[in-house]
């Protein structure tokens, strides 16, 4: 289909330079003007009938007809704002993908509710940025939910390049689409920074007024001696910048309710689960929170991997 637009487009380019040679005209003896053919909507056909213009106008008006065709190939490709449905109520972002590994990656989006009460949001994905045939399963958000979303796809073919958008649906069935993006899985060549660890969220569980239970996992791969550790609170921007802005467990700092760290493990080798018990929470307030682990990298440098950032809601 682009590829039908793309001559399309390229074929009206040209027919620029002869159309007003090619078509028809009656010259006006006292304007100078002449009767070009123009095409006009009559009901659900075309017909073309003349009007009186010059050379220049017919050229463009020849030239905003080109520019049409460019945008409706444009939201066909679905790159730069991708295929915004006007008639859906959500808006979707696609997100970079994340945690990109030589079988697997993270798939990001974002939802904006808008005045839809809820909303389906899933992933389109594949090899082929024309084919994306390959569907991740549907998720139910609320409009009360975080807006950002993801879905891990596996069992993917090393050192290929992917391509994926976000998709939604509000409540109306209207459908609306993120932007294509593309990530290339890693070359599993033996390199040791390819087996970096693997850190993953949970879920909290056991919600009370006051307390609950932070879930997640982590596997070294070729690395070891990892300090694991979880990191909550109200602030979600301390909790998701925790990779960014530090290079170790100790230079974490704790920001009273806003960000709160807690060890629990200080030498892991291999791969684990864990889960932390934590109480004296404030009742109904929106908590975020995600595992981490501090090890040295290949060039024996303290640095941090933290999974996914999470959230819960105490109950009132």
């Amino acid at each position: 289909m682009r590829s039908l637009l793309n001559k399309t487009i390229a074929g009206a380019g040209a027919l620029m330079l002869v159309a007003v040679f090619a078509f028809p005209s009656v010259a006006d003896a006292n304007t100078g003007t002449g009767y070009y053919w123009y095409p006009v909507t009559t009901g659900t056909s075309y017909q073309y009938q003349p009007q009186v213009q010059s050379q220049y106008q017919y050229v463009l008006y020849l030239m905003q007809l080109v520019a049409q065709l460019q945008a409706q190939l444009a939201d066909l490709q679905g790159h730069g704002g991708g295929s915004r449905n006007y008639d859906s109520e959500i808006e979707i972002t696609t997100r970079s993908a994340s945690g990109v590994e030589e079988d697997e990656a993270r798939l990001n989006g974002e939802v904006d509710f808008n005045s839809s009460d809820y909303a389906y949001v899933w992933f389109e994905w594949g090899e082929d940025d024309d084919d994306l045939d390959e569907e991740t399963p549907r998720i139910r958000l609320n409009d009360n939910d975080d807006e950002d979303f993801s879905t891990r796809i596996r069992n993917l073919d090393e050192d290929e390049k992917y391509y994926f958008r976000a998709v939604g649906e509000d409540e109306d069935g209207e459908e609306d689409y993120g932007s294509i993006k593309s990530f290339t899985t890693d070359d599993d060549g033996g390199s040791r920074n390819d087996d970096e660890p693997d850190v993953e969220t949970g879920d909290a569980d056991d919600i009370t007024d006051d307390s609950v239970e932070l879930n997640g996992e982590v596997d070294m791969n070729d690395f070891r001696n990892g300090i694991v550790f979880f990191v909550w609170g109200e602030d979600e921007d301390q909790v998701d910048d925790i990779e960014r802005d530090y290079d170790s467990y100790s230079d974490v700092d704790e920001d009273g309710d806003d960000l709160r760290k807690e060890r629990v493990d200080s030498d892991l080798d291999g791969r684990a689960s864990y889960r932390l018990d934590i109480r004296g929470l404030d009742d109904d307030t929106e908590y975020y929170f995600a595992i981490c682990v501090e090890y040295e990298d290949e060039d024996d440098d303290e640095v941090l991997a933290c999974g996914s950032t999470e959230e819960f809601e105490t109950d009132d």
